[in-house]
């Protein structure tokens, strides 16, 4: 009997040490800087949705959660982004929006988060302006 209890005892403080490791690093680890990454491709607006819209599931594996640079013509500015020849959503964090205008050619680089079916969009997050 006794020695069930330890084994229960033990089985329990293995599971609170597993625990608090597992909270640490879910909690405390670091998280990615894209503005410092290097972008794994480089290409127009125009050709990233192309990808996407000729082969969802090749394109997803290619390009999610990968930096890229697009270049692209603005054809709408937002609270927090912009979107870029009318296909490319994309999000900037709220303290480093730049002002930009429509119709202007702009280079950014920020991280792929996949295609939206329901906007027809290619989203990207946590980019920057490359060139104004």
């Amino acid at each position: 009997m006794k020695r069930k209890k330890v084994l229960v005892l033990s089985a329990i403080l293995v599971a609170i040490i597993v625990g608090g490791v597992v909270y640490n690093y879910v909690f405390n680890s670091k998280h990615r800087d894209i503005a410092n990454e290097e972008a794994t491709v480089t290409l127009s607006a125009k050709q990233l949705y192309s990808d996407f819209e000729n082969d969802e599931s090749q394109a997803t594996t290619k390009y999610l959660d990968k930096v890229i640079e697009i270049q692209g013509k603005i054809t709408a500015v937002e609270d927090t982004g912009l979107v870029l020849s009318d296909q490319i959503q994309v999000g900037f964090d709220a303290n480093q929006m730049p002002k930009l205008v429509d119709g202007k050619s702009i280079t950014v680089k920020g991280r792929c988060v996949g295609y939206d079916e329901l906007l027809e969009m290619v989203k990207i997050d946590q980019a920057t302006v490359i060139n104004k």
